[in-house]
């Protein structure tokens, strides 16, 4: 299945995600936060990045921009709020950001989409 990195400092919801994404049979590794994040990257590969936007040491576009630095991996950006003050998001999508997720606790049935869109895989399930 897919490998896949979540990243977010509300270990909660890295757990919820998680569970979503193993049930898909996806592979999946939690970092509480974009440092975490690229410390695993330096070891693993992954498929998809799925990171919260808003987070104490790196925010989703500083992880956004290092992530397409080091490659080619897509990566998808979620948040709870529907106002970007820090203009996380303008600033990915003007980057070339395609993938965004509003409102947390995610939908699964639009996260596997989502998924699906970004590694252009036919479902979440591919291998």
């Amino acid at each position: 299945g897919l490998r896949i990195l979540v990243v977010d400092d509300d270990l909660a919801v890295c757990g919820s995600l998680r569970d979503v994404l193993v049930e898909e049979g996806c592979k999946v590794f939690i970092a509480g936060g974009g440092l975490d994040a690229l410390r695993i990257l330096d070891h693993e590969s992954v498929d998809l990045v799925l990171s919260d936007v808003v987070m104490p040491d790196l925010d989703g576009y500083d992880l956004y921009m290092e992530v397409q630095r080091r490659g080619s991996t897509p990566v998808i950006l979620m948040t709870g709020y529907y106002y970007d003050k820090d203009h996380v998001l303008k600033r990915s999508r003007l980057e070339g950001l395609e993938g965004i997720l509003f409102k947390k606790p995610v939908e699964p049935a639009r996260l596997k989409e989502m998924i699906r869109i970004q590694t252009g895989r036919a479902s979440a399930k591919a291998s």
